[in-house]
């Protein structure tokens, strides 16, 4: 921002954090600043051009000092398999299967990269609860897990029902909660049968 001569006590702008924030969450939905500022930040809009060109800056810091953030390794690991087909194919054929954890905070950028290494096996294991997503203020969209089916018609979906953790009565209110949800894979949540163990408790030895 120094090298921008952004007088921060003239113009209410950002702070650092808050552009760290703007940057990432831009990365994470391949969005435009603009949009991100237009659709979250509309408050900071007048001031879209100067943000731009701040983050313009901290790119070309980043690349004079050979060094990348979090969102870079993902943004450009995505640009390098998808600009080069050399690395691209060595990659696809080394990952035969996939398996992504919590896939309904997955971002687009997420999606975009794991679609496209599981392009040549399309052996993808996706495993999360489309009703518990809670990620989106940095760019997570459950509708990644929802329209899974649709990029993977071949897919098989296993539901699991059984919740280990909770009581009847709070399943309960979790299934009346969340069933006017229209946008959910239909599941019915059952506590696990009374005195049930997840695992079977092993004898002790003596």
């Amino acid at each position: 921002m120094d090298d921008a001569r952004i007088d921060l006590k003239t113009t209410r702008f950002p702070k650092a954090d808050l552009l760290g924030d703007i940057f990432s969450l831009a990365v994470n939905t391949e969005k435009s600043v603009p949009q991100i500022l237009e659709e979250t930040f509309d408050y900071f809009s007048p001031l879209a051009s100067q943000i731009e060109e701040v983050r313009r800056r901290y790119a070309e810091r980043k690349r004079g000092a050979g060094v990348m953030d979090f969102d870079d390794l993902l943004a450009l690991w995505l640009k390098l398999v998808k600009d080069h087909a050399g690395v691209r194919e060595q990659y696809q054929e080394r990952f035969q299967f996939i398996l992504v954890d919590e896939y309904q905070d997955t971002n687009k950028l997420q999606s975009d990269l794991i679609d496209l290494l599981a392009a040549r096996h399309r052996n993808v294991m996706a495993v999360g609860d489309d009703s518990q997503s809670i990620y989106s203020w940095r760019g997570a969209n459950f509708q990644n897990i929802l329209q899974f089916p649709k990029r993977y018609p071949e897919a098989r979906i296993c539901k699991i029902e059984t919740n280990y953790r909770s009581t009847p009565q709070i399943l309960s209110l979790a299934n009346a909660s969340i069933a006017a949800n229209v946008h959910q894979f239909a599941k019915v949540r059952r506590s696990r049968p009374a005195g049930g163990l997840c695992c079977p408790a092993r004898p002790r030895t003596p």
